[in-house]
């Protein structure tokens, strides 16, 4: 999978969050080697270069993996941000956004990212809609026996139970297709409703948006206001998402034109 990016936005805001993004990119390296991997950290610390990369290497090799760091004291991660400033940095035709707390098969990410290529999507979302989510108990016992046996997941089959999945975490997209569409919603701040505005936004202007019908893995993980509905922007980012769903076709073309953020980074596009 030469032609594919995968991109990450983070900031490691505890110990789970440290477990999480070392598997998940350690993950991403050992079995798709060919790809690239972009993570931009935001945060006062360069965590990841100091404490998640040190162990990454300790698995696999890194030559296909970029690090950004930007400094940082906003208290708010503005992830659709991050993610757009990701999407223009990639130079491949296929990009995949990724979470830091999931992984899932690798039959997966082949199906969605060829759906990609072949141009019978436009955006895949690799994992089921409905009860496709195992939810993982992920203590430090079982995240170091698991890096070490190569991702076998009889380790943590122990450590799930399901859950509903519907649009978060991880999505394949053109690279063409997705700055077609308004890209991610700078709108939104920190975490809230911002997958759901991407998924309805792509889905009723007509891109064709596909799935993958298997399960995705989703590491447990502490929550600071960033990701809780403690987030100081949560009303604001529900009330968008509350206003902008009823729209029609033609009102969210309009609605994209008059966005600020996505005139700017139009003047920047280089596909």
């Amino acid at each position: 999978m030469k032609d594919l990016t995968y991109i990450i936005p983070t900031r490691i805001e505890s110990e789970d969050r440290l477990k999480n993004i070392i598997t998940s990119v350690t993950y991403l390296l050992k079995n798709f080697p060919e790809a690239r991997v972009i993570v931009k950290e935001v945060a006062e610390q360069n965590t990841f270069k100091f404490r998640a990369l040190p162990e990454i290497k300790k698995y696999v090799g890194i030559d296909n993996l970029t690090h950004i760091f930007e400094e940082s004291n906003d208290e708010l991660f503005h992830k659709t941000r991050i993610l757009n400033d990701l999407i223009l940095l990639a130079k491949t035709n296929v990009i995949c956004s990724h979470d830091v707390d999931v992984i899932y098969p690798i039959t997966s990410h082949q199906t969605a990212y060829d759906s990609i290529k072949s141009g019978n999507a436009d955006v895949v979302y690799p994992y089921g809609c409905g009860v496709f989510q195992y939810q993982v108990n992920y203590p430090m016992d079982i995240f170091e026996s698991f890096l070490k046996s190569g991702f076998d997941i009889d380790i943590i089959k122990p450590q799930c139970r399901t859950e509903s999945s519907t649009i978060g975490w991880t999505q394949f997209y053109s690279k063409e297709k997705v700055i077609q569409g308004g890209m991610w919603n700078e709108n939104f701040m920190s975490w809230g409703a911002e997958d759901c505005e991407f998924y309805f936004r792509f889905s009723i202007l007509g891109f064709r948006v596909a799935r993958v019908n298997d399960w995705i893995w989703h590491f447990e993980h502490s929550r600071s206001h960033n990701s809780h509905y403690h987030n100081p922007k949560f009303m604001d980012n529900h009330n968008l998402w509350q206003l902008l769903k009823e729209q029609s076709k033609e009102n969210i073309v309009q609605y994209m034109k008059e966005q600020v953020y996505y005139s700017r980074r139009l003047k920047d596009v280089s596909i």
